[in-house]
């Protein structure tokens, strides 16, 4: 009797740490697309879905949605309209490798100079020179849920995609960023890893998202990518 009950123990252990163990793998099993396209990441217009946001939900369908509020954990800006919002799987970090910068200058010079319909980013994070240091401003890529501008990766697009452009304003080639942006990026990251399930090891600066294809440094040498992924 003795050794039936302790194989029932055995089995049981074995096949709660099986469940574990696979549960770790399908957290993390995400690879980004770096060949073909890309998939349409928007919800289907069917149906309905609730939308979690840090201290509630809200559920809303295509004919009468609501626009997400601001609260203390996720400022008025920050959850795009229910009707709109996209399934993202990673983040991408920039600089702007610029000492000065807004949305407005960084807009007119991508449209000037790139050819693009505005600003490539869908968040900017001031330094104090051209906007306010730490000021965190979506953009209209992230109040429309555009795709963006921000990280070419050959034919599959896929970062541009799927994945989350923020852009810090200044050169971190030749400085840190100030304490302020830091303070203001690790909050939207906080936020957006526990919105869209965003784990570290799916946050990237421009110069390591997997298959990048352009030579860069971006987010520069000073930046302190380290510190992002452990404090998160």
């Amino acid at each position: 009797m003795f050794k039936k009950v302790l194989a029932l123990v055995a089995a049981a252990y074995l096949s709660m740490t099986a469940v574990l163990f696979i549960g770790c793998v399908e957290e993390d099993s995400y690879a980004p697309r770096i060949t073909g396209i890309v998939p349409e990441l928007h919800h289907g217009s069917s149906d309905y879905t609730t939308y979690k946001s840090p201290s509630t939900s809200y559920k809303t369908t295509t004919e009468n949605y609501k626009t997400y509020k601001s609260s203390p954990s996720a400022p008025y800006g920050w959850v795009p309209s229910g009707g709109l919002e996209k399934s993202w799987r990673a983040i991408v970090i920039h600089h702007s490798a610029t000492d000065t910068g807004n949305v407005a200058s960084i807009d007119d010079y991508h449209r000037r100079t790139n050819g693009w319909d505005g600003i490539g980013y869908d968040f900017l994070i001031g330094n104090g020179s051209g906007c306010g240091n730490g000021e965190i401003d979506p953009t209209f890529r992230w109040t429309g849920q555009k795709t963006g501008a921000h990280c070419k990766t050959g034919v599959s697009n896929w970062a541009n995609e799927d994945a989350i452009g923020i852009c810090l304003v200044g050169n971190f080639d030749s400085a840190k960023p100030t304490s302020s942006q830091m303070a203001s990026l690790m909050k939207l990251v906080r936020f957006l890893s526990e919105r869209y399930n965003i784990p570290a090891s799916r946050i990237y600066g421009h110069n390591t998202t997997p298959g990048h294809s352009t030579t860069t440094s971006c987010p520069g040498r000073y930046f302190p990518m380290s510190y992002v992924k452990t404090h998160m």
